[in-house]
């Protein structure tokens, strides 16, 4: 896999990135220094990390009616990172745009999603909604090899102990979709598979 050079950081920009890596810090888990923090679960980091990806990925303008219109996350099959995403992204907005989510269960459910989660139970059915997904301009993420061989966008990685993340450009740029340099910097790798 090969890492793009990324542009210097603008000073305007370095606040935002500076941000996002304090939330996905928080969202990882990081160690505290208060022995009483609660104990983050996996799929409470995972959701926080579909709410900060929709921060950092810009869709075709067709995608979203109206200015208006809400960021549909959607998670395939039944799954019970719903609830965990629902409590993150209530009463937030990206871009302007509050945040929706839901189940989806069918091809047709994906159409009104700018974003799709993939659980590993659920690889063998992605396999078959796919192209769906890259035709309607849906970033999508998983969290298994198989789904990365499979052509997804972003998958969760274990690394040194944390979860992190790796993003595959070329499959986001089939669905028409542009990854922020500033999150390609945070992911443990950044390669094209085609």
């Amino acid at each position: 896999m090969y890492r793009p050079q990324a542009p210097a950081l603008s000073s305007a920009r370095r606040p935002r990135l500076r941000a996002l890596l304090l939330s996905l810090a928080l969202a990882a888990g990081a160690a505290s220094a208060d022995a009483q923090a609660p104990v983050i679960s996996e799929s409470q980091i995972k959701a926080a990390f579909l709410y900060n990806f929709t921060k950092f990925v810009e869709w075709p303008g067709e995608v979203f009616p109206s200015k208006s219109h809400p960021i549909a996350i959607g998670i395939l099959g039944e799954n019970p990172l719903v609830a965990e995403l629902q409590a993150i992204v209530e009463n937030r907005k990206v871009n302007g745009r509050t945040i929706v989510v839901t189940n989806v269960l069918t091809a047709a459910d994906i159409v009104s999603t700018q974003l799709l989660f993939v659980g590993t139970e659920e690889d063998a059915r992605f396999a078959d909604l796919k192209s769906v997904a890259q035709d309607n301009a849906v970033l999508t993420v998983g969290e298994s090899p198989s789904f990365a061989a499979a052509g997804g966008a972003i998958f969760f990685v274990q690394h040194n102990g944390k979860l992190r993340f790796q993003i595959n450009m070329a499959a986001a740029e089939r669905a028409r979709l542009k990854i922020s340099a500033e999150l390609q910097k945070l992911a443990t790798a950044v390669g094209r598979t085609p």
